[in-house]
């Protein structure tokens, strides 16, 4: 069984960034940031191997903003041996088309203007301010998933704090879930201590395999779009340039597509 873990670096257990951040992002936590979201990795694939996974790929697609660039994220040489690691800002479209049975999402959080999501954001809390897709809200747990679901892999298991599992459960059902945090604000929370998150994470890994057969890929039918506004008229030209979208006022894109792949 191939398992594909995708790792963010905002949902870890005892994550929060300091309260006096004009966005979610801050350097305080930086390094512990990174020592979490390598501690919870490596508890997710201990997981997947004891639920069966014969074959693991890490994604690092993590970013904290003035310490790391995306997908550098992790501790590598302390994860554990025989698997395959994914970093540098490899897109999640290079690597899944080789075939995996399911796939886990860590470290995930709510989508942005989730008024209990820590460091609740969807791709960029300093350019996003509300994301839609075919007219309905919509966050990166869902666009991950049906990303995933059109190379016909499963989400199977979601870790991060409780709104974004909770946001999980709403698009994707009952998938396994392994809340570490609930969070009371942007930036404050009630955390697990960071060895029982480990252990749930670890638990809802193997338990997620052991329930392979229940679960399907994420599907949506098409067309897709993407609407996306920003805090700028200036961030929204830019992001539409770069990401072929179509400017719209006061300050929005839209992506249109057949396919989930090209929306972010």
């Amino acid at each position: 069984m191939k398992v594909y873990i995708f790792v963010d670096s905002e949902g870890q257990a005892c994550i929060t960034r300091e309260p006096s951040a004009q966005t979610v992002y801050g350097t305080f936590q930086a390094e512990y940031n990174r020592r979490r979201a390598t501690d919870e990795t490596i508890a997710a694939v201990e997981g997947a191997r004891a639920g069966g996974a014969s074959e693991v790929i890490v994604h690092d697609a993590g970013f904290i903003r003035g310490h790391t660039p995306t997908s550098l994220t992790l501790h590598y040489d302390d994860l554990p041996r025989g698997i395959r690691i994914v970093l540098g800002g490899a897109t999640l479209r290079q690597v899944a088309p080789e075939g995996f049975d399911a796939a886990f999402l860590i470290g995930a959080h709510a989508r942005a203007g989730t008024t209990d999501g820590v460091m609740a954001h969807t791709f960029s809390s300093v350019t996003i301010r509300h994301m839609t897709l075919n007219g309905k809200a919509v966050g990166e747990i869902e666009l991950h998933a049906l990303q995933f679901g059109a190379f016909g892999i499963p989400v199977v298991m979601v870790a991060g704090d409780e709104a974004g599992c909770r946001e999980a459960a709403e698009c994707l059902g009952d998938v396994e879930r392994a809340p570490v945090k609930r969070g009371l604000s942007t930036h404050a929370a009630v955390s697990l201590h960071p060895r029982d998150a480990d252990e749930l994470i670890g638990s809802a890994a193997r338990t997620a395999l052991q329930r392979i057969a229940e679960f399907r890929p994420y599907e949506m039918e098409g067309p897709f779009e993407l609407r996306v506004d920003c805090f700028t008229a200036e961030q929204a030209r830019s992001r539409a340039e770069r990401k072929g979208g179509i400017f719209v006022e006061p300050a929005g894109y839209v992506v249109r597509s057949n396919t989930p792949l090209d929306l972010t």
